[in-house]
């Protein structure tokens, strides 16, 4: 360990074990330590430096063990803490560990025992680090709110380009539409949009797609009393409920004509009529929709209505599927194992099963490797999870050879620069329907800069 690494904080009011401890991790880590004999006396030196774990005495003089992982857990969350403790303090060792406590050790016990804890904790806390950082990088993508986005788990400039999209478009009250595979996750984009408006009100989330034509209706607009067999109470529906906020639609290319009728007028005039009532009522929900279809192709085939489809795809954001985005995936790995063994025994990958993962297609998206992970650690002997059990997991797995191991991936035959830069101007204009004022804030540049080059599109841009 890098001896100028943030030190490690050693609490426990024994001055004889506070030096034992520290000739232990200093000659067996080469790591940096500090002391404290109290929680008062620790809290200070966490205040005034960076600490990279706590070793925490069960038996201070001022605070419990206890209370002192409280405090350390509220104001300090990224730091590891390791408790050490006597054979008779078990019991309150083993509270602390639910309380969050990374590790515990036995006062007196081998000292290997100590120095492995200490490792894999450093070790767990640089991996955190590296997650920060690379989340942080979010903010270099000239993101106004990134923490909006921060559910959404990528390092994809292709992800982050979407992500200033939505930040362009959501001063408007036009709809959006989502468009991807099952399972890449469509509704965490919604979530997104809702937090980028800033809008007061709630997020309302529903599938209509699979309900019969009265349903659809029921549950957009509610009823009145009476309004027909069984409704003996009003009911309000969605639209109501996602007053000021927004609606989210998922599976929308699935409703029967008659519904895509009901749903048209109500973003055509804002206005929508509760069943068993002619009375309007009107408001101000925002509404995304989401499709894993190809919309065009429905409407010329007349499975869906075209005047809807430009209602709800003013503007749209089409998500790439997980086999375009392959730079997340050691992220989203060590995102969702962290998610499925939370603690000390924090599980990994071998290089052979990253890269088997790598290698495959996911037709089900984010969502099938969540569930792949989640079987994969249950189904491991062993800490790190090696190439056979992702193997066997998959149906048809490709090999990684030892090139593909060893080596980066092959670099492709890359776009001219004024190819490049054309296509990135018509992918922006593709994805704000034409509105050069909108494309240029996606792409970055000045409006007049857009249509300068606009002008000279004929001589290659």
């Amino acid at each position: 360990m890098m001896s100028n690494a943030d030190p490690i904080l050693l609490v426990d009011d024994d001055v004889t074990i506070l030096r034992s401890t520290l000739q232990v991790l200093e000659g067996g880590l080469q790591h940096r330590c500090v002391t404290a004999v109290s929680g008062k006396e620790a809290l200070g030196v966490l205040a005034g430096q960076k600490i990279s774990i706590v070793l925490l005495d069960l038996g201070l003089p001022d605070l419990s063990g206890e209370e002192m992982l409280s405090q350390l857990k509220k104001d300090y969350p990224g730091v590891p803490v390791i408790i050490v403790t006597a054979l008779r303090d078990l019991d309150s060792a083993v509270r602390c560990m639910g309380a969050g406590a990374y590790d515990y050790v036995v006062k007196g016990s081998d000292p290997g025992r100590l120095i492995n804890s200490v490792k894999r904790a450093l070790e767990s806390r640089e991996k955190d680090l590296k997650i920060a950082t690379l989340r942080d990088s979010l903010q270099m993508s000239g993101l106004k709110r990134p923490e909006n986005f921060s559910d959404l788990i990528t390092i994809s400039e292709r992800m982050r380009g979407l992500f200033r999209f939505i930040e362009a478009v959501a001063a408007s009250d036009e709809s959006i539409l989502l468009q991807g595979e099952t399972g890449t996750g469509k509704e965490l984009f919604a979530r997104a949009v809702h937090k980028a408006i800033g809008a007061k009100g709630p997020f309302v989330a529903n599938n209509l797609g699979r309900l019969e034509d009265l349903l659809v209706s029921d549950t957009l607009f509610g009823h009145v009393k009476g309004a027909y067999t069984g409704a003996d109470e009003p009911r309000k529906g969605l639209i109501f409920q996602a007053a000021g906020g927004t609606l989210f639609l998922d599976e929308i290319g699935d409703l029967s004509p008659q519904s895509q009728v009901k749903l048209l007028r109500f973003l055509e005039n804002g206005e929508y009529f509760p069943l068993g009532t002619d009375l309007g009522r009107r408001s101000e929900t925002r509404i995304v929709a989401a499709t894993n279809m190809n919309l065009e192709a429905r409407a010329e085939e007349g499975l869906f209505r075209r005047d809807l489809l430009y209602r709800l795809s003013t503007y749209r954001v089409d998500i790439p599927p997980l086999r375009e985005r392959k730079e997340d995936l050691p992220l989203l790995c060590q995102h969702f194992l962290s998610l499925a063994a939370p603690g000390p025994d924090f599980p990994g990958l071998t290089s052979g099963a990253l890269a088997v993962l790598g290698l495959y297609s996911f037709p089900g998206n984010i969502r099938e490797l969540r569930g792949l992970l989640l079987k994969a650690k249950a189904l491991s002997q062993e800490l790190i999870i090696d190439q056979s059990v992702i193997e066997g997991l998959l149906a048809n797995p490709a090999k990684p050879s030892a090139t593909v191991l060893a080596a980066p991936p092959a670099v492709p035959v890359l776009p001219t620069i004024q190819q490049a830069v054309a296509d990135l101007i018509q992918d922006a204009l593709r994805r704000t329907n034409g509105h050069q004022t909108l494309a240029a804030k996606l792409l970055g540049i000045s409006p007049q800069a857009l249509s300068k080059r606009l002008k000279h599109r004929g001589s290659g841009l």
